[in-house]
């Protein structure tokens, strides 16, 4: 890791640690939220096509706002709904994947410990692909957050594996229609107000303002983590 990320990392986690109150610990009103539908489109601008979600790839896409990141993944076999348990006894039921073989899902890019997400610099957070076995649990098609060594499960929902966080992923919700992909609402415990709140300064100066880093998106292009950020970090 090169010495100006990790500062980088050092300085974003204080500042997430901030935002951070009791009432964040306990998980409540857990259900299905809407947003804008957003048409997930290709570099392009073309409307993305299933097919073309390659599940050896990691993908990164900008939902509900324009400033909270997405993960976008082929899983390559149907992900049927199961029911997502969480620390403080609560449940709900998770969607499963969508697609021609309901196989893609997405979710936060917002690391629920303590808020890591990929930036243009670097990317802390990351999916291990077939094959790209993660050192913390000795397995493929995870996703893992190296800042603290938080371990999700994307094909159950984003569970919680191993490590620190107090939930699972951020669900994006999304739809398959007439060969499409629409990213439709959340589910699951959201952060993005703490995000907001904690990165204010950093999110102000990518976006130019707290408001264009607010927006609300209808439509979402979907481009590969490795076009996005210049440096991703596994462990």
């Amino acid at each position: 890791m090169h010495r100006r990320s990790f500062l980088k990392l050092c300085t974003s986690v204080a500042a997430a640690s901030l935002a951070f109150s009791p009432s964040f610990l306990k998980a409540k009103n857990i259900s299905f939220k809407p947003y804008k539908k957003a048409l997930l489109l290709e570099k392009d601008g073309s409307p993305l096509k299933a097919e073309s979600v390659d599940p050896s790839k990691e993908y990164i896409f900008f939902y509900p706002y324009r400033a909270t990141p997405c993960i976008l993944l082929n899983l390559g076999n149907k992900l049927d709904p199961v029911e997502v348990k969480l620390s403080d006894g609560s449940t709900y039921n998770w969607i499963g994947g969508v697609g021609p073989k309901g196989s893609i899902v997405a979710y936060s890019a917002i690391c629920p410990h303590q808020l890591s997400y990929p930036t243009p610099e670097t990317s802390f957070i990351n999916f291990y692909p077939k094959g790209e076995v993660s050192k913390i649990i000795k397995r493929d098609r995870v996703i893992q957050c190296c800042a603290h060594l938080s371990v999700f499960d994307p094909s159950h929902g984003g569970k919680v594996v191993e490590g620190p966080s107090p939930f699972p992923l951020t669900t994006i919700v999304l739809k398959y229609e007439n060969s499409k992909i629409y990213a439709i609402g959340t589910l699951g415990k959201e952060l993005f107000e703490e995000f907001f709140d904690a990165f204010k300064p950093d999110l102000r100066k990518l976006y130019k303002s707290s408001k264009r880093a607010k927006k609300l998106m209808d439509i979402c292009k979907v481009v590969e983590l490795e076009e996005y950020t210049k440096e991703i970090i596994k462990c």
